[in-house]
């Protein structure tokens, strides 16, 4: 009886001897960046793990045109974050500077393990409703456009057609609660299936037009998904429409998960669909930050990121 007990103790400390490690969490009420991913994290041109975070990015091809989708897990939901461009002159910018910068600069600024667009929130006639990392700034909702929710617990849903009056009382009801609320959609995917018809119209965001496009999605706790295409000025590819794109982000949430996406939301698109991620650059011997999707054309100069943080440091 001693020596069973004896076995158990011994396999019950080492067990916890690989048991993941907790590390202190980011700041989830202001725009620090995250710490500096480790070099030797980057296990490959597509891929990134340490102890607080993993990500994968995958390469496929439809509808004429290449895209990319990233698997991303996380330890704690203050690694999901947004940053402004304004932080690439100065790391207290907030999102009340109307600042641009080319999304790769915003990314190393934040330390970004990995990133893409954000919704161009420096457009108020687009971008209706603006809260960024638990701070309100904005709110013109008008009842034309979906809100994407992020919670701090890191979850997403989304508040379709919001109106000004609605966005009020959910703001009053759910406000502690509330880490970031980006205004771009529509909702594309829910519960494993896409949302989008066919023949689905809607102008403010181009929906029939073939171009780049960019969503982030959850697939599960602390579990995403961050999709973008090449467009039409990258030879070879004829861009998406936003049917298309509700497909792909249907079928890659699928593989990446045996449930889907809970919940996928089209970002901005266009030449602003930008997925970055670190990779070594052989002219200059070090790691850079560089645009995964439409690498071979220029950077438009967007107004913020979302973002992965490791909490390693």
């Amino acid at each position: 009886m001693r020596k069973k007990a004896f076995l158990i103790l011994a396999l019950c400390a080492l067990l916890s001897c690989g048991a993941a490690e907790s590390f202190e969490p980011l700041p989830m009420d202001n725009f620090q960046p995250g710490p500096t991913p480790a070099e030797a994290g980057y296990v490959s041109g597509t891929e990134y793990e340490d102890a607080s975070i993993s990500v994968k990015i995958y390469q496929d091809r439809y509808a004429d045109t290449d895209y990319f989708f990233a698997h991303i897990k996380i330890s704690h939901p203050s690694q999901l974050r947004t940053a402004p461009a304004g932080i690439v002159a100065s790391p207290s910018a907030t999102f009340q500077y109307e600042t641009e910068n080319k999304a790769t600069q915003i990314a190393k600024a934040a330390n970004a393990v990995i990133a893409i667009n954000g919704d161009y929130y420096t457009k108020a006639d687009k971008c209706a409703v603006v809260l960024r990392q638990n701070r309100q700034y904005r709110n013109f909702a008008n009842g034309t456009m979906d809100l994407l929710v992020i919670d701090m617990n890191g979850d997403l849903s989304v508040l379709p057609n919001c109106s000004k009056q609605y966005y009020k009382e959910f703001n009053d009801q759910n406000r502690p609660q509330l880490y970031n609320i980006f205004c771009f959609g529509p909702l594309i995917v829910q519960d494993g299936a896409s949302v989008i018809p066919a023949g689905y119209q809607n102008n403010s965001i181009g929906a029939q037009k073939a171009t780049q496009r960019s969503a982030i999605a959850q697939l599960g706790p602390l579990e995403y998904m961050l999709v973008s295409t090449n467009g039409p000025q990258s030879p070879g590819n004829k861009g998406m429409t936003l049917e298309e794109f509700a497909h792909v982000c249907e079928d890659a949430g699928k593989r990446l998960n045996e449930n889907g996406c809970r919940i996928a939301y089209n970002l901005d698109g266009g030449n602003s669909a930008a997925m970055i991620f670190r990779e070594m650059d052989p002219a200059k011997g070090s790691m850079q930050m560089k645009r995964v999707n439409s690498a071979d054309i220029s950077e438009r100069h967007l107004s913020d990121i979302i973002y992965f943080a490791t909490l390693v440091k």
